[in-house]
């Protein structure tokens, strides 16, 4: 079970999107490594260096917004029964979604959470 990398997700309006990217490209000095299209909720998300960027109609963001950061996992199943038996919440999941699995979960801090496993 391990954390294989760890990112902050960043939440912005459509016409701001762009200028996000490009922003956390020049500040990292690294380009933008993969871009999105989430069907199941309509928001485009682009990956820069440590930083998930989402971009989605108001309403759309709004159901997601709460999540502060993305743990890239190497087995989601392991990490929901380690939580559970830590004192986390799991709040959805675990489901199948875009590019893998993920359940988002409330650690015992309160620090939300997606925790993710990337299909192979």
């Amino acid at each position: 079970m391990q954390v294989l990398q760890h990112v902050f997700r960043l939440y912005v309006a459509r016409d701001k999107f762009e200028h996000a990217i490009a922003f956390y490209e020049r500040i990292q000095g690294s380009s933008c490594e993969r871009r999105v299209h989430i069907p199941e909720t309509g928001i485009d998300a682009a990956k820069v260096g440590g930083f998930l960027i989402f971009t989605g109609d108001p309403e759309s963001l709004a159901r997601v917004r709460d999540v502060n950061a993305i743990f890239y996992v190497d087995s989601l199943a392991a990490f929901v029964q380690w939580l559970n038996e830590n004192g986390a919440e799991i709040l959805a999941g675990p489901r199948t979604v875009t590019g893998g699995k993920n359940a988002t979960v409330r650690n015992p801090d309160g620090l939300i959470v997606e925790y993710f496993e990337a299909t192979r």
